[in-house]
């Protein structure tokens, strides 16, 4: 065994950087922006220093600005930079911190962290054979992107072209049903506004519902959500499993299945949610209502180029839904092999 400090150097980021583009900026759980200055070189860790996100371990490949509210990992000379990155996710972090109302990570904590004396070859192994999981999910979170990016470009180009336009509920309705926590099954599954990633329309995390404790409103795979709660948010995607959804959530289902892709790709849309958001109830908790959407009117581009789009819709969620389960399964396998490689009990093959 070795102490933390003796194989990782720790440096605070800055507060301020420079307006640009050129790198990304992290704060203490990820990605908050960009900059115009560098102050972390590739292959970084960087770990969330202070607040709810305190022991957050993330890592970047290119340069990058990090700003107060997280430390900078840098590996000591003959260490191998992405085990740095492993090597911290497997300590528990945040079981670390101080604080209560302001959690903190010091470099004093840090440094006196028992770990494991890997080898330069066992480092090598954990980076290479963990790192090449990684590397696939993150193809896979590509893959999502470019199919929500792609949707939505050709719903633009038919958007423009079209010359009739439809109404909402023609496209889909409210399913208003709500169901008591008393009667969700603890094997059902959970969304919540938390898990709809901002302007994504792939539901691809959700949750069960152990933790559940308030009336919920059903959903099927194939439904639309849309996060009604401060709509500028732009919280809409399309449901891949059953399950519940937070009331705070609008579950909207095609009337016909061929309609699907377009109530997505418009409901998706800037000009319905900035609809929603201009006509949202409440000052601090602004909520759209179902009958504000359902009167708006979205261009239609006929049925057979609505519904040729449909399984254009349905063969991207189809790869997306697939590529989700394939991250999942290498995301576990990724968490099982963690602490026997950093232990060095799991080796590399020849």
């Amino acid at each position: 065994m070795t102490r933390l400090g003796d194989v990782v150097a720790f440096t605070n980021g800055r507060a301020r950087s420079a307006a640009g583009t050129r790198y990304p900026t992290y704060g203490a759980n990820g990605v908050i922006g960009t900059s115009g200055e560098f102050n972390a070189d590739r292959n970084s860790t960087i770990v969330g220093r202070v607040g709810s996100y305190c022991g957050a371990v993330h890592y970047a490949h290119e340069r990058c600005w990090v700003t107060d509210n997280a430390i900078i990992a840098t590996p000591k000379d003959g260490v191998h930079p992405r085990y740095v990155y492993y090597l911290l996710k497997g300590l528990g972090l945040n079981h670390h911190r101080i604080g209560s109302g302001q959690p903190l990570l010091t470099h004093a904590i840090l440094n006196t962290l028992p770990v494991h004396d890997l080898p330069r070859a066992g480092q090598h192994a954990v980076a290479e054979i963990l790192g090449a999981l990684d590397d696939k999910i993150t193809v896979n979170e590509r893959l999502a992107t470019d199919a929500d990016a792609l949707v939505r470009a050709r719903y633009a180009e038919l958007a423009a072209s079209a010359a009739d336009s439809v109404r909402l509920d023609a496209l889909g309705g409210p399913v208003t049903a709500t169901v008591p926590a008393a009667d969700i099954g603890a094997g059902e599954n959970h969304i919540g506004l938390e898990h709809i990633a901002k302007r994504h329309m792939w539901l691809s995390e959700w949750a069960g519902t152990s933790a559940v404790l308030s009336t919920k409103r059903r959903f099927s795979a194939g439904d639309v959500l849309f996060g009604k709660l401060r709509p500028y948010f732009h919280k809409v995607g399309l449901a891949f499993v059953d399950g519940v959804a937070s009331t705070d959530i609008l579950v909207v289902r095609p009337k016909d299945a061929r309609r699907r892709g377009w109530l997505l790709a418009a409901l998706s849309s800037d000009e319905v949610v900035a609809h929603a958001a201009a006509l949202s109830d409440g000052t601090r908790m602004p909520r759209a209502q179902w009958p504000d959407l359902a009167r708006y009117a979205v261009p239609w581009p006929g049925e057979p180029r609505a519904r040729e789009f449909g399984e254009l819709v349905d063969a991207l969620a189809d790869r997306v839904r697939a590529a989700r389960a394939e991250s999942a399964a290498l995301a576990g396998l990724r968490d099982g092999l963690l602490p026997e490689m950093l232990a060095g009990r799991t080796k590399a093959a020849p």
